[in-house]
């Protein structure tokens, strides 16, 4: 996996979120990502105590991780700026930090 990218998201507040990252290689091809698992947290701060997670889904063979949150979920988060990231355990054990950014959690009207 190349460097890890920087990407800001927007999640509104009461409302399902989902967001697709692609791993890609140094030449530009998608990552095998066969025998990964990810995690990924969201956090008012990063060294917060407390956080939410986020469900990740990993498409091995395309590289695709996709991150998700439900409704109930994004309706507990106070509106303002986080910071999130995404991991991915590798077969073999190894961790690696594929993306990371911040999420502007936007006031949700109608929830």
């Amino acid at each position: 996996m190349a460097a890890t990218p920087t990407v800001n998201i927007v999640i509104a507040q009461g409302a399902d979120f989902s967001e697709i990252f692609t791993s890609t290689e140094t030449d530009g091809s998608a990552s095998n990502l066969t025998g990964y698992s990810g995690q990924s947290k969201i956090k008012k701060y990063p060294a917060s105590p407390t956080s939410e997670s986020f469900s990740v889904s990993i498409t091995a063979s395309t590289g695709e991780v996709s991150i998700a949150m439900t409704a109930g979920k994004t309706l507990r988060l106070s509106p303002g700026r986080y910071f999130y990231d995404v991991y991915l355990t590798s077969a073999s054990g190894k961790i690696s930090r594929m993306v990371e950014g911040q999420a502007e959690v936007t006031a949700g009207i109608t929830t």
